[in-house]
């Protein structure tokens, strides 16, 4: 340690009136009783030597500016004043003016209604008089032009007339004009309340001289009438002997084999009887159906129909033949409250079931339907029930036909009606053409619903109704055809190809597709045909093998022909007994709707056939490429290009040609076309080709 004495500091470097105010927060003491005070302002810099005051700075708008103005840089326009707005709009509140009478008549509707404008009267004389109210009297001294005292008051020739109008003069606000007090009298006269005046001249110009012509409405339609279909009163005994015997042969029957079962109920139908069977616990219902030829047998029936079980019921149903079938008259259907009631535009009538109930399906459920059977066992009836209940419940401008019939005789009864687009078609390679057109018109609609925002035809045409959707009503279409397997001969992969298009997708387009044949083999109905139709008839058939095609399970070769039918929508399948409707019956029917109308086909067959034999202008090497097509069963047009070294344009130009002589089917996409007949058919065409 250094000795050197320490120095000592005498005087703080601290001023001793500056001092730092703390305050401590009081928390986690507060009670109910002591409220916490707070003392005055202390800066943190200064202490308390400010004042204890709140100060609000007073801001100069001349320097500033306005606040309002001053924010017009960030609007779209600038603000207005009041007064500017009650001056160019007429009123302040300028935010409610979006909403305006165009805007009501757009979202609700109605019309516009403007107030009438008040004609304000133009003043030509310098002077002006006071009216003169009702029971006053009084002279008026007006100085008037001379040109006023010369009115003429002669007669005008022949059709002009000069004939004074006498009105009341109501007392009316501002001002008049002379022209109103003007009279033949003379104004030194007191004028009281009826004051007369000439009337304005007005010339009538002659009209031309027009012939009489006879100007006739267009004929409404009027539906056909029921009443032209005869009705047959059915028999209603629903227990007659035979039937009382059959149960007592099917009671011995289950009693000899051992069954413990017997016959609860019977339902009557119109040409088959049902027998419900109740087993005891613990019955196999094999068992019922392992003797049904001996049940066959002790009935001597023609046929007999097992049911194991009847499906929604407890019980083994027998369907069993009549003793004495009954006819179903197609007037007995048709003429019911449920099917002219029915809004349902695509009702037509089917029969009856077993249980009398009448039998109608909608094809705009349906949406497609397949129909088959053997010869004479009712299908053509059937196509003519369902063809004769469209007809009675829709217009022409309601529903569109197109029936291809190629056995020439089974639609003849319905040419030249008013719904077809064209007349029946008879010829296969026609109906091809028919077929694609349908497709093109299946795209056109879809394309008219994407532009219209609708989904399928009853939206479009409830928006036409509403007045949403510019355009013709749409109508539904149909397509029946009445042989298919003359079709798939002919032309078996077009008619194949645009039957699966339709199917597919026609429903929502509104167009539904009716196919029938007698032939149900699996080379005519194929899987892609059968597939995309779920609605099912099914009449007679020969084996187990074409139900098995139809219906996919038995039971349509055990039926009884003349009507008898199996129809199958998405479950099991329902037996009912067709209407029947005579050939006098459409007859009467086709020709009271020709005489309302006459047709408007959309398109002829001479021009299909046109688009088919049209082989002008082809190419040198068409016969050529037409032989390599169909052996080597290419049709790809780089494939011709490269084959015959020509140019591509030049191999579509053929291979157009191909499409359109029906040797070759149309290209979707990227996928090229399939060739659709043989070598033996394409010689027959290049015999016909003429260059």
């Amino acid at each position: 340690m250094s000795d050197q004495p320490r120095k000592v500091i005498k005087h703080s470097v601290h001023r001793k009136d500056f001092k730092i105010h703390q305050y401590v927060k009081l928390e986690g003491i507060k009670t109910k009783k002591t409220r916490q005070e707070f003392g005055r302002f202390s800066s943190p810099i200064f202490g308390t030597n400010v004042p204890d005051e709140v100060i609000i700075p007073e801001v100069d708008n001349s320097v500033l500016g306005d606040n309002g103005q001053r924010l017009d840089a960030f609007r779209d326009k600038p603000k207005i004043s009041d007064e500017e707005k009650i001056k160019k709009t007429g009123t302040i509140y300028t935010e409610f003016d979006f909403v305006t009478n165009k805007h009501r008549t757009e979202y609700l509707g109605g019309k516009i209604i403007k107030p009438k404008e008040e004609v304000k009267v133009e003043e030509d004389l310098p002077k002006k008089i006071k009216p003169i109210l009702p029971g006053q009297k009084q002279a008026i001294q007006v100085e008037i032009k001379e040109e006023v005292n010369n009115i003429s008051t002669e007669k005008v020739e022949e059709t002009i007339k000069l004939e004074p109008i006498v009105e009341v003069v109501e007392p009316k606000n501002g001002s008049f004009d002379i022209d109103d007090f003007v009279s033949t009298s003379n104004f030194e006269e007191v004028i009281e309340e009826v004051i007369e005046r000439p009337k304005q001249i007005e010339r009538k110009e002659k009209e031309p001289n027009i012939p009489n012509k006879v100007y006739r409405q267009p004929k409404k339609y009027i539906k056909p009438n029921v009443n032209m279909f005869k009705t047959v009163d059915l028999d209603k005994d629903s227990k007659p002997e035979w039937l009382l015997e059959n149960i007592r042969i099917i009671d011995e029957q289950l009693d000899f084999f051992k069954i413990p079962a017997k016959v609860s109920d019977s339902i009557k139908g119109p040409t088959v009887t049902r027998y419900e069977l109740s087993l005891e616990p613990g019955v196999n219902v094999n068992r019922i159906s392992s003797i049904e030829n001996n049940i066959k047998l002790a009935l001597s029936a023609i046929d007999i129909r097992i049911l194991a079980p009847i499906p929604g019921k407890p019980y083994v149903g027998i369907e069993v033949p009549n003793n004495k079938s009954e006819i179903v008259p197609f007037g007995n259907v048709v003429n019911n409250k449920e099917f002219l009631s029915s809004n349902k535009p695509l009702l037509f009538a089917l029969g009856i079931n077993i249980n009398g109930d009448y039998m109608y399906e909608d094809i705009a459920k349906m949406p497609h339907g397949l129909i088959a059977g053997a010869t004479n066992s009712g299908k053509s009836v059937a196509i003519n029930t369902l063809l004769a209940s469209l007809l009675i419940k829709n217009t022409p401008d309601d529903l569109k036909l197109i029936l291809i019939d190629p056995k020439y005789v089974e639609l003849t009864a319905y040419n030249d009606l008013p719904h077809l687009i064209t007349p029946v078609v008879t010829d296969p390679r026609i109906a091809s053409q028919t077929l694609k057109w349908s497709v093109e018109e299946m795209e056109r609609r879809f394309i008219l619903f994407a532009n219209n925002k609708s989904k399928n035809i009853e939206s479009f045409n409830e928006g036409i109704a509403y007045g949403r959707i510019n355009h013709e009503k749409m109508p539904y279409l149909v397509i029946v055809i009445d042989e298919l397997a003359d079709l798939m001969q002919v032309a078996s992969q077009d008619v194949e190809d645009s039957i699966q298009r339709l199917t597919q997708k026609a429903r929502a387009a509104g167009i539904h597709l009716i196919v029938a044949t007698q032939r149900p083999s699996v080379d005519v109905i194929k899987g892609t045909i059968k597939s995309n139709i779920p609605t099912r008839i099914a009449f007679k058939v020969a084996s187990n093998v074409d139900s098995q095609t139809i219906l996919d399970g038995s039971g349509a070769e055990k039926l009884l022909g003349k009507g008898d039918m199996l129809i199958k929508t998405v479950d099991h399948p329902n037996r009912l007994q067709g209407a029947y409707i005579s050939d006098d019956e459409i007859y009467a029917l086709t020709d009271f709707i020709k005489e309302q109308a006459e047709p408007k086909y959309l398109f002829m067959h001479e021009e299909l056939n046109q688009k088919i034999t049209s082989f002008e202008e082809l190419d040198e090497l068409f016969n050529d490429v037409a032989r390599f097509v169909v052996m080597e069963q290419k049709t790809s047009i780089n494939v011709v290009s490269k084959e015959f070294q020509i140019g591509f344009n030049r191999a579509q130009s053929i291979v157009k040609s191909l499409v359109q002589s029906g040797i070759i089917s149309e290209g979707e996409g990227t996928r090229s076309g399939t060739v659709l007949v043989s070598l033996a058919e394409l010689e027959e065409i290049l015999d016909d080709v003429k260059f």
